[in-house]
C-alpha cells in the first residue's frame, strides 16, 4: 500500500501524458517534474533542477526535524498544506536550508506546541501556523524577513513572541485572536504592520490609551471619542484600519511626523470634513479615505508619487482636488463616485491615470490633461454626464471606451497632434466637436466617427452649463417642497374660512331667533292672553255638555275658542301688524269649525 502511495503521483503524470499523445496524434513533450517519497516526505524537484520542495509529510513522529537535502537536492521550500492537519506532531524544527514556508503549511497543527525557525527562512506564508491551538512557543532566527497574512492567527495558546530586527512586514491578521499574547516585541525597522495584526490579544485588551502605538510609531488603533483630535508627535505612521469606521471625529490634524497612511486608514469615517496631510507624507494607501461621504477639503502633500487605488472613492461631499507634481500615477478607482467633484486640477508631472480613477463623477464639466501625460486607461471617465470638454496638451493614448457615457461630451480640444487614438474612446458620445491646429490624424479620426471637426481658433470658451442631474433633482426637491408648503396654507385657510363662516352663522341665526320670539312674544295684560298662573276650565263629565278644547293660533299671540255658536273671526289690534301667516291658519281654522257645525 505504502509503494502504491509512492508511486501513484509519478504515474498520474504519466497516465496524463499518454492521454495528450492519443488525443493530439503526435507526441508530447512535457518536462515531468520529478517526484521522490522517501515514505515520511513526498518532495518535488524544482524547476531549476537544484532545489526540492516537501509536498506532503506522511510521517507520524512526535519530534520532527526536517531533512535539509534529498537525495542530491537541496530542501528549499515547504508547499502550501503540506503539514496541514497533523495531530501527531508536538515539535518542529524548519532547517536552516528552508527559505520560504508556503500558505497553510502547518495549518490547524492540533499537538504542535513548539517551533524552531532557522534565520535563513525569509518569508513565512499566509496561514503558515493559523489556528494551532496548543501551540506555546515560537522562537524565529535573526533573518526573517516577512510574515504574511494571518501567519500565527487563532494559536490561542501563545502568550510570548519576538520578532527579529530582520522582520519587514507582519502582515493582515498575523497575530489575530492569539487571546493569551501578552508580550509582543516588534523591532523599530519594520516597514509594515497590516491590518488587525494584533487585534483580539491580550496585549491589545490592556492598552487604556486613546492612542495605541506599536514598533516604533505606528498607530494602530484611535480608542477616543473627541470630534477633534491632535495627534502626538510621536507618531510617524498611521497604521492600516487605525481610525475606520469612526463616525464621531470631524477633524484631526497630524503631526510633521507623519510620513505614511495605512490603507483604509481613515475608511468610512463620515463626519470628517477636512484633512490636511503634511508635506513630509509620502505615502497614502488603498482606500485611505473610502467613503468619508462628508469631506469636502483635502490638500494633497507635495512628495506623495502616487494616489492609491480607492483613496478618495465615494467622497461624496469633494469637490475639488489639486494633484501636485509629485504625482506620476493615479490609480484604479481612486475618485470613483465622487459625485460633487467639479474641479480636478492635474499639475505637469502625471503619467498614467488608470481604468475608472474619475468613473462616476457626475459634476465635473471640464478636465484639462498636461503634456507629462502620456496614458489613459479604459473607462478611467465613464459615465461622467456632465463632462462637456476635454483638453489634451499632450500626446495622450485615448484607449478604448476612455470616455463611455460620457452623452453630454461636445467639445474635444487636442494642442498636439495625438497618434494614438482608439475609435471606441467615445462611446455614447454622438455630438463631439473636434477641435485641433488642422490635425490630419484628428480630421481623419473625426470622419470615422462622423462627427465634426474644426480648427482651434474655432474653439469657443468655456461655459460652465451647471449640473444637469443635480439642477434636475434639485428642482423637483424645490417644486414639491413649495407643492407641499402650498397645500398646507391652503388646508389650514380652508379649515379657519370654515371656523368663521361657521361663526358668523351661529352669530347671525342667533340674533334673528331672538329678534323673531320678540317680535311673537305677547304683551302681559293682551286680551285673549292668559295671566301667569291661571288655570284652565275644568272638563265635564257629561259628553253632551262638553265643551270643544281650545285651540291656541299660533304666530298672533292670540288664543281663541271654537265650537258651536262661536264667532271664530280673529281680531288683530291696530297697533300691531298682521301676520299673513297666522291669518291663514285662523282662516283655515274657521273653516273646520263651520264644516263640522254642518256635519253636526
Amino acid at each position: 500500500m505504502n509503494l502504491i502511495k509512492r508511486k501513484l503521483p509519478a504515474v498520474l503524470i504519466s497516465l496524463l501524458i499518454l492521454a495528450m499523445t492519443v488525443m493530439t496524434g503526435t507526441p508530447l513533450s512535457v518536462s515531468a517534474a520529478t517526484i521522490i517519497d522517501n515514505g515520511d516526505y513526498v518532495f518535488r524537484v524544482l524547476e531549476d533542477g537544484k532545489t526540492a520542495e516537501i509536498l506532503q509529510y506522511n510521517g507520524k513522529s512526535l519530534y520532527v526535524s526536517m531533512p535539509s537535502t534529498v537525495d542530491k537536492y537541496k530542501v528549499t521550500q515547504i508547499g502550501s498544506t503540506a503539514f496541514m492537519y497533523n495531530s501527531t506532531m508536538k515539535e518542529l524544527e524548519i532547517p536552516g536550508s528552508v527559505e520560504r514556508i508556503g500558505p497553510n503549511a502547518f495549518a490547524s497543527c492540533s499537538a504542535l506546541r513548539k517551533v524552531e525557525i532557522d534565520g535563513n527562512v525569509e518569508d513565512v506564508g499566509e496561514c503558515a501556523f493559523f489556528s494551532c491551538p496548543a501551540l506555546e512557543t515560537v522562537n524565529i532566527h535573526e533573518g526573517v524577513m516577512n510574515f504574511g497574512e494571518s501567519a500565527f492567527s487563532g494559536c490561542t495558546s501563545l502568550k510570548s513572541i519576538t520578532f527579529p530586527n530582520s522582520t519587514l512586514t507582519i502582515g493582515k491578521y498575523a497575530l489575530f485572536n492569539c487571546s493569551s499574547l501578552e508580550t509582543i516585541n516588534i523591532p523599530p525597522t519594520i516597514r509594515e504592520l497590516g491590518g488587525y495584526a494584533l487585534e483580539g490579544t491580550k496585549w491589545m485588551k490592556n492598552q487604556k490609551g486613546d492612542f495605541v502605538i506599536a514598533a516604533n510609531g505606528i498607530l494602530i488603533r484611535y480608542n477616543g471619542k473627541e470630534k477633534s483630535r491632535s495627534l502626538p508627535d510621536t507618531v510617524k505612521k498611521i497604521g492600516d484600519y487605525a481610525f475606520a469606521g469612526n463616525s464621531e471625529i470631524d477633524t484631526i490634524l497630524l503631526p510633521r511626523t507623519v510620513t505614511e497612511i495605512g490603507k483604509s486608514a481613515f475608511e468610512k469615517c463620515t463626519s470628517l470634513t477636512s484633512v490636511t496631510l503634511p508635506d513630509g507624507v509620502i505615502s497614502i494607501g488603498d482606500n485611505a479615505f473610502s467613503g468619508c461621504s462628508s469631506l469636502n477639503n483635502v490638500i494633497l502633500p507635495s512628495k506623495i508619487k502616487e494616489l492609491k487605488s480607492g483613496v478618495f472613492s465615494r467622497c461624496v461631499a469633494l469637490t475639488t482636488i489639486t494633484v501636485p507634481s509629485s504625482v506620476e500615477t493615479i490609480e484604479e478607482y481612486a475618485f470613483r463616485g465622487c459625485s460633487k467633484l467639479k474641479s480636478v486640477k492635474l499639475q505637469n508631472g502625471i503619467k498614467l491615470i488608470e481604468a475608472f480613477a474619475f468613473d462616476e463623477c457626475t459634476s465635473l464639466g471640464r478636465i484639462v490633461f498636461p503634456e507629462s501625460l502620456t496614458e489613459l486607461q479604459t473607462a478611467v471617465f465613464s459615465g461622467n454626464i456632465n463632462l462637456t470638454r476635454a483638453e489634451f496638451n499632450g500626446d495622450t493614448e485615448l484607449p478604448v471606451l476612455a470616455f463611455v457615457d460620457c452623452n453630454n461630451l461636445t467639445e474635444v480640444v487636442f494642442y498636439k497632434n495625438p497618434t494614438k487614438l482608439n475609435e471606441y474612446a467615445f462611446q455614447n458620445a454622438s455630438n463631439i466637436i473636434f477641435y485641433s491646429n488642422e490635425s490630419a490624424a484628428v480630421q481623419d479620426y473625426a470622419r470615422k466617427l462622423n462627427a465634426e471637426s474644426e480648427n482651434i481658433k474655432n474653439l469657443p470658451p468655456y461655459v460652465d452649463k451647471g449640473i444637469i442631474e443635480e439642477v434636475s433633482e434639485e428642482s423637483e426637491e424645490k417644486g414639491f417642497s413649495a407643492a407641499y408648503t402650498f397645500i398646507v396654507i391652503a388646508i389650514v385657510v380652508i379649515d379657519v374660512g370654515v371656523i368663521v363662516l361657521f361663526s358668523l352663522y351661529l352669530l347671525v341665526f342667533g340674533n334673528r331667533k331672538k329678534k323673531r320670539h320678540k317680535s311673537h312674544a305677547a304683551p302681559k295684560g293682551q286680551p285673549g292672553t292668559p295671566e301667569t298662573g291661571s288655570k284652565a276650565p275644568a272638563p265635564t263629565t257629561d259628553a253632551k255638555h262638553r265643551k270643544a278644547p281650545e285651540k291656541e293660533t299660533r304666530g298672533s299671540g292670540n288664543r281663541t275658542k271654537g265650537g258651536p255658536g262661536h264667532d271664530t273671526k280673529v281680531k288683530t289690534p291696530d297697533n300691531r301688524p298682521k301676520n299673513p301667516s297666522g291669518a291663514s291658519r285662523d282662516k283655515s281654522r274657521v273653516r273646520q269649525e263651520e264644516s263640522d257645525k254642518r256635519g253636526r
